[in-house]
């Protein structure tokens, strides 16, 4: 088993949707870990399965996740609408927005702190979008407990009922200490929450609101 392998070369992901591998070739080199192909399998087909027509994420990086979640939407012929929120702290992030918006119109990167922009900026675009709801969020932004903890308040409440919530880096095999935290006591005051771990090492926890 690899405790430390953040990056996976793009003919790993060739078993999750058709072009996803040739998607992730085209984006830039990742500056830090990006979702694994276990991981990635699982997001496929559960974004498949509950069919979300709006899905917002906190940390795009370069597009990994991103490009599951569109892949997926646009397999199950809907209209991808994807919101992505990252501090842009890497210069690779910007440039591989401008890639994934020109293979996804229905895909928009806004930049800032997700403490500071995340409400503001998804009210904006459930106001903009009138008939959307927030059916998935995926977070994976800032992984000091502060952040985490704030994401996932944030988007519990935009989420309507019976949407769900993925927290990622959760209880992997090499701890997060801040995510865990977060993610720990988040399920603590609203239970409904499961975790998973890949055979890949990584970790992830769901929620789903029930009221």
């Amino acid at each position: 088993m690899h405790f430390e392998r953040p990056f996976f070369p793009p003919e790993d992901f060739k078993r999750v949707a058709i072009g996803l591998e040739e998607n992730l070739k085209q984006l830039p080199q990742a500056p830090e870990g990006h979702i694994s192909p276990d991981q990635a399998e699982f997001l496929y087909h559960l974004v498949r399965l509950i069919r979300p027509g709006f899905v917002v994420e906190t940390g795009f990086c370069v597009g990994h996740s991103a490009c599951v979640i569109l892949r997926a939407q646009e397999s199950v012929d809907l209209r991808p609408h994807l919101l992505s929120i990252d501090n842009c702290r890497f210069e690779e992030t910007k440039t591989a927005s401008d890639i994934v918006k020109n293979w996804f119109d229905g895909f928009t990167l806004v930049e800032g702190d997700s403490k500071e922009v995340l409400e503001s900026v998804v009210n904006a675009y459930l106001k903009k979008n009138e008939g959307l709801t927030l059916d998935f969020a995926l977070v994976d932004g800032g992984h000091d407990e502060k952040t985490a903890m704030n994401d996932l308040e944030t988007l519990s409440a935009f989420l309507i009922n019976g949407g769900y919530l993925w927290l990622d880096d959760f209880d992997k095999v090499v701890p997060c200490f801040g995510v865990n935290k977060a993610g720990r006591a988040f399920a603590r005051q609203w239970g409904a929450c499961q975790r998973f771990r890949t055979k890949d090492t990584r970790g992830f926890m769901l929620f789903q609101k029930v009221f």
